[in-house]
């Protein structure tokens, strides 16, 4: 078995069988195998032989059956770009406040604070 945070290879065995929970936008890739999956709400199967995939679009329970001994990529979603976009604004907000906070501390300003005679440590 291969995990990553966003990637997991898994071999099922035939008849072995994967639940995900509120699965929406995963992708399943079947590598080698059959697969057959059913997804909350939906009236459709989906049966996946090798180089075959599906992006699961359904909340709730999404079951993978596998028909035969299989190998199968399970991916997340990636982030929307939205979301990507406002991970970006408040990591770069972040950065210019640690830099204000940082230049009040050791910037030029910062000398004259130490010469007021608050500090006697020379």
């Amino acid at each position: 078995m291969n995990l990553r945070l966003d990637r997991a290879q898994l071999h099922l065995e035939a008849r072995e069988l994967i639940r995900l929970y509120d699965p929406r936008g995963a992708r399943v890739e079947c590598i080698r195998g059959a697969l057959w999956i059913t997804q909350n709400r939906d009236h459709e199967d989906y049966f996946l032989a090798a180089n075959d995939a599906l992006t699961l679009d359904r909340p709730g329970l999404a079951l993978i059956h596998a028909q035969a001994p299989s190998e199968v990529v399970l991916s997340e979603p990636a982030p929307s770009p939205r979301l990507r976009q406002g991970i970006g604004h408040l990591f770069v907000a972040s950065l210019r406040a640690v830099g204000r906070a940082f230049a009040r501390q050791f910037g030029p300003d910062s000398i004259d604070k130490h010469r007021s005679g608050s500090y006697h440590g020379l």
